[in-house]
């Protein structure tokens, strides 16, 4: 069943999709909506954000618990079930990278087929019977499809996002969003009170994939040099947070969601860790190891006053929109934070892609915010880059919970999934078979 661009929640509205149970609101809303949700009876909304899932759908076995591919969405399963039974949300947000079917990892894991492995996301997805939100990230239109649309990304995600809006799935929020801008999935999900005012507007990114399409062959280039949130797309988020401050009558703030981050995350880690090394200390021992999240550091450093919230960093990883030439092309994926800044609304952004970063920062009065990944394949399948042993790694694994409140605060919480599965994997094999 198509969906509108613009739902105002009725009774009939609750009834047929069972996602909240509220009062109708009569106030005007925006055009720039897609879906109206309200707080719970608390006076709270619970969102919890799952990003990076990377499901391969593959049904290669092993007696190496490494090498058996069939594993990997199992253990991707349980971690999410997991994360989302101890965060109890009311909404899931799902930032990009469902699934990890490219090419490039088909002769591993022996499919490619990202429409198989992504009804089985959305199928477990919408198994919780909690509304969930997607958006895409880089990997998802990866795979065969993209061959069957000989690199036409947009009609590649409309395929997808056609599953999420058939009957089969209950629970998902999502539109397609305008077609006049660049992207599949951009749109707004507006949370308002009892009174149907804006509490606050999450507007949800297409980020994009990267630079190029694909060669000649149907095949995508093996570059790293990623997409961005355009400026018509940041044109659209303008004038609907004008037109919802309209509506208000106050400038509201907003929170926005993509994959991709943009170049700022890179700059205000390197930034602090400079401002630490100048103190003397090692930002190793107190970023990655010596931190509860949720506790607050301001350091003054070259860009300016830095709040860290904690969270963990890669080393050198923050894999950003593209800024600089390509093919002797000048590219500046750098626009999204200080359009942010001009707007006034965003008070936070929350992004995935990257799969070992969790770090949390206030700059210039937007936080700035990795959600834990799940990720079990794309940084454990083939040697891009050095350390492919995520399944063997749990400090960067978990979901990242965002609690919205009636008077206009927000709260965030890690939710960490601390099994080692692929451990636990192994000694369960080894006592079955020494047993």
């Amino acid at each position: 069943m198509k969906r509108k661009l613009v739902i105002v929640i009725s009774a009939l509205l609750i009834v047929s999709l069972t996602f909240f149970t509220f009062t109708a609101c009569k106030k005007k809303v925006s055009k720039y909506v897609s879906f109206t949700v309200p707080l719970t009876d608390n006076g709270t909304l619970r969102v919890l954000q799952i990003t990076d899932t990377h499901f391969i759908n593959s049904s290669v076995e092993d007696k190496n618990p490494a090498a058996n591919y069939t594993y990997r969405d199992m253990w991707a399963k349980t971690a999410i079930a997991e994360v989302v039974s101890a965060a109890a949300p009311d909404l899931i947000i799902v930032t990009g990278d469902s699934i990890f079917t490219l090419p490039l990892v088909k002769t591993i894991t022996k499919t490619e087929d990202n429409y198989a492995a992504f009804q089985e996301f959305a199928r477990y997805m919408d198994s919780f019977k909690i509304p969930w939100a997607f958006l895409f990230g880089n990997h998802d239109e990866e795979g065969s499809l993209n061959r069957t649309y000989r690199g036409d990304s947009v009609k590649v995600k409309k395929k997808l996002g056609e599953f999420l809006t058939s009957s089969e799935i209950k629970y998902c929020m999502y539109v397609n969003g305008p077609d006049d801008i660049t992207g599949v999935g951009n749109y707004i999900i507006n949370v308002v009170d009892k009174e149907g005012s804006t509490v606050m507007p999450m507007v949800l990114f297409d980020s994009g994939s990267y630079l190029k399409g694909v060669d000649e062959n149907g095949e995508y280039e093996a570059q790293r040099n990623y997409e961005w949130v355009h400026d018509d797309q940041l044109d659209w988020y303008e004038a609907a947070i004008n037109d919802i401050s309209r509506i208000e009558k106050r400038k509201v703030e907003s929170i926005v969601f993509q994959h991709i981050p943009f170049p700022e995350y890179g700059t205000v880690i390197d930034s602090y860790i400079q401002a630490l090394t100048d103190l003397g200390e090692n930002w190793r021992d107190t970023i990655n190891e010596n931190w509860v999240f949720g506790t607050e550091r301001t350091l003054n450093t070259s860009i300016g006053p830095l709040t860290y919230y904690g969270g963990v960093y890669n080393d050198g990883s923050v894999a950003s929109s593209f800024v600089g030439e390509y093919r002797n092309v000048y590219y500046d994926g750098g626009h999204e934070f200080e359009r942010l800044l001009k707007v006034g609304s965003t008070k936070y952004v929350f992004c995935g892609h990257d799969h070992r970063n969790t770090f949390s920062f206030d700059y210039k009065g937007i936080r700035l915010s990795y959600g834990m990944s799940i990720d079990y394949s794309a940084n454990g399948l083939i040697s891009i880059v050095d350390n492919q042993t995520i399944y063997d790694e749990t400090v960067q694994r978990g979901g990242t919970m965002i609690v919205l409140k009636e008077n206009g605060s927000v709260s965030i919480e890690q939710i960490p999934f601390t099994h080692n599965l692929y451990r636990e994997t192994v000694a369960a094999l080894d006592l079955q078979n020494n047993g």
